[in-house]
């Protein structure tokens, strides 16, 4: 749990278990927030997944980040690091919230893992100090100190600009990683999900796309985070209206911030032909045309020279 003062604090891994409740539930993963690691003593800060089948189906695997996605166990045990680094306490407080919920619910060690993800990126010294020298990927580390080697590392800002990071990367701590995954999202990932999904993201938007570089500060109650995606009930909204409510929550940012994830066809989308050639180079207009395509454009003008003759 994020070391901050009480009157102060933001509730990041119910931000966390909200978004993934939006997202995994329709696709048949149970979401649990403040799980209750021992019967006896207070809920952790921590987010639980539960696989309900045998194996992640394909759709689920779209929805899930890397790491999480590469893992087979049928429980898995999220701590969200969002305002403070890593540090010695966030292992030993993961590893007493695995052993105590393996102990309460009777479940072996192959049954569960568990994951400490990062919105702040670790400093290559920090994670090293801990034995988090093995990159399995891009942004997922694990350790080779045998007291933490159960435990993998997500770093957010590491992780690929891949839609199915982009369900999370949009909590990174850096501003141009979120910005690539909120475009992301939007591009590709507004119509996979429901309506109530696309509200909560959108105000989710608004209320972090102005924060800077490492800014995790946010003011919300676990009530106010409760009620972001319903506030506005489904009804209210139709579909062009709520990319227009996206949209304005863009303004302000620079144009290569906007565009930032998206690749060069998906930047043209939706151009007049004139508009996507406006400001190109006559060889720059015909780059990446295929063969044929040059050829039959080579006949036109061949045709249009000789009608005017």
């Amino acid at each position: 749990m994020d070391n901050e003062d009480d009157n102060e604090k933001t509730y990041w891994h119910q931000i966390l278990g909200r978004l993934f409740e939006f997202l995994l539930v329709p696709v048949g993963i149970s979401v649990f927030t403040d799980v209750k690691v021992v019967k006896k003593l207070p809920e952790a800060d921590v987010i639980l997944l539960r696989l309900d089948s045998e194996n992640w189906t394909k759709e689920q695997r779209e929805r899930l980040p890397d790491g999480i996605r590469d893992s087979a166990t049928k429980y898995i045990l999220i701590e969200f690091k969002a305002t403070e680094s890593i540090n010695k306490n966030s292992f030993i407080q993961a590893s007493w919230y695995e052993y105590s919920y393996k102990r309460s619910q009777k479940i072996n060690d192959d049954e569960i893992q568990t994951f400490v993800m990062c919105a702040k990126q670790p400093q290559k010294v920090n994670r090293e100090q801990y034995g988090y020298t093995i990159r399995v990927q891009p942004g997922i580390y694990q350790s080779t100190i045998i007291a933490y080697n159960h435990i993998t590392l997500i770093s957010l800002n590491e992780l690929p600009n891949e839609l199915h990071n982009a369900w999370v990367t949009c909590l990174a701590s850096k501003k141009l990683k979120k910005i690539k995954a909120f475009n992301l999202l939007k591009d590709k990932g507004f119509n996979q999900i429901q309506k109530p999904f696309k509200e909560f993201l959108v105000e989710l938007w608004g209320l972090i796309s102005t924060k800077g570089d490492d800014d995790m500060t946010l003011e919300l109650s676990p009530t106010e985070i409760k009620a972001i995606g319903d506030m506005w009930g489904v009804q209210y909204y139709s579909q062009e209206e709520l990319d227009n409510l996206f949209n304005e929550r863009l303004r302000g940012l620079k144009p290569e911030e906007r565009l930032m994830g998206l690749k060069p066809k998906d930047r043209l989308a939706g151009l007049k032909p004139k508009d996507r050639l406006a400001g190109l180079k006559p060889k720059d207009r015909l780059a990446d045309l295929k063969p044929e395509q040059l050829e039959e454009i080579e006949a036109y003008i061949k045709q249009r020279k000789q009608q005017s003759i």
